[in-house]
């Protein structure tokens, strides 16, 4: 698959239904100015062996990748909020919902601890990567 795209995209765990609602919130207030892909996809983990080096857990938190960093966790609600604020002008959304309808493990969706958990860690873990991405990665 080809993924061309100027926009940051925010890589999320698609196996917990919180994280799932977070990533459609951020993509409808972004008015599609970020493109959605989850961790455990066959674009995610194509794209987390690109980025990431081979020995690092990158589905611990959720990750914007944008421009040549990635901003994981607490790092990337920044400028989640940054985005979102610049795309409140615009009137309309061009966001174009690609993700799932439903969880791709129901076990985990549906354990409330394992949703806290993935919250808690949110909020507590942070990092900021430099990578290199083209513009046009093929994946």
């Amino acid at each position: 698959m080809d993924l061309v795209t100027n926009r940051p995209i925010l890589i999320y765990d698609d196996t917990c239904s919180s994280c799932t609602i977070f990533a459609k919130y951020a993509l409808k207030f972004s008015k599609g100015q970020i493109h959605c892909i989850g961790h455990f996809s066959q674009e995610g983990e194509k794209l987390r062996k690109r980025i990431f080096p081979s020995n690092y857990d990158a589905t611990e938190m959720f990750w914007l990748i944008k421009e040549n960093r990635a901003f994981g966790g607490r790092s990337g609600l920044f400028q989640l909020l940054v985005l979102i604020l610049r795309a409140m002008p615009k009137r309309k959304n061009y966001a174009k919902d690609n993700l799932p309808k439903y969880c791709a493990n129901n076990e985990d969706c549906k354990n409330k601890m394992h949703n806290f958990k993935r919250l808690y860690n949110l909020l507590r873990n942070g990092k900021k990567l430099n990578i290199k991405i083209p513009n046009s990665t093929k994946y």
